[in-house]
């Protein structure tokens, strides 16, 4: 079995959630194939969970990018991480079951992944902690999410559309200012910097192993880039969906 992946590098907030969405929609067409991709943010950024009420706009940094997810959650502050995301069928076997159950199958090819960077193995969380009054991701821990000896090391947001799966993560690779107590990084758990190469090879074997599948290193098709262009100036970019009150559609 073959899954492609694609290196996106790092890009504005905006662009990147456009990136999945388009991938999303268009797998959901049949014009995408099975997908794990790997991106980063620039500037730094603060993601809104779908459905999260927005904070003021006087509560933003004057260098930080807001940008709201296709999927829920909680926000994240993208500052010293590396993300992920996974586009599949929702019924594929690799990620098929519950919301639960599929955050499981993919933890556990997450930590295969961070296992060869040297970590120990780590914990899936079994149950939901109370949700904290700040609402930030890594303030809480969500069932099948990671964690090194009870700090949060990736946090993760799943949404099921036309019956696609997309799941998109975060995974801490340093201390960033503004991380909240209880989230801990690669740099912290390892004693060194973990680099943009060497955290892509991980992935792409981890997951390869864990799934027993080959991956194919690729790019967006044109199709996915001009959806992915629209939907960044339509959607993504557009302050009346970032700082909407109302987020229930």
């Amino acid at each position: 079995m073959t899954w492609r992946f694609v290196d996106s590098g790092s890009a504005s907030g905006a662009r990147q959630m456009a990136v999945d969405d388009a991938l999303l929609t268009l797998c959901g067409r049949g014009r995408s194939p099975l997908t794990v991709r790997l991106f980063g943010f620039r500037p730094p950024c603060l993601s809104l969970g779908r459905f999260q009420p927005a904070p003021p706009e006087t509560c933003r940094e004057p260098a930080l990018e807001v940008v709201r997810r296709p999927t829920g959650g909680r926000a994240v502050l993208h500052r010293g991480d590396i993300c992920y995301s996974v586009v599949a069928p929702a019924d594929h076997p690799l990620v098929a079951g519950s919301i639960h159950r599929s955050y499981g199958k993919i933890a556990r090819a997450l930590a295969e992944a961070l296992a060869i960077l040297g970590l120990p193995p780590l914990q899936e969380a079994a149950a939901q902690s109370r949700l904290p009054a700040a609402d930030w991701c890594f303030e809480a821990m969500a069932p099948h999410e990671l964690a090194l000896d009870g700090a949060k090391l990736v946090g993760s947001a799943q949404l099921r559309r036309d019956g696609i799966l997309l799941q998109q993560g975060s995974i801490r690779l340093t201390p960033s200012g503004g991380q909240p107590s209880g989230a801990t990084s690669l740099e912290e758990a390892l004693g060194r910097r973990v680099s943009h190469r060497e955290m892509v090879a991980a992935l792409v074997e981890g997951f390869g192993r864990a799934w027993g599948v080959q991956f194919r290193r690729g790019r967006l098709t044109v199709e996915e880039e001009q959806l992915a262009q629209r939907l960044e100036r339509e959607r993504y970019a557009n302050p009346a969906w970032t700082w909407r009150a109302e987020t229930s559609s």
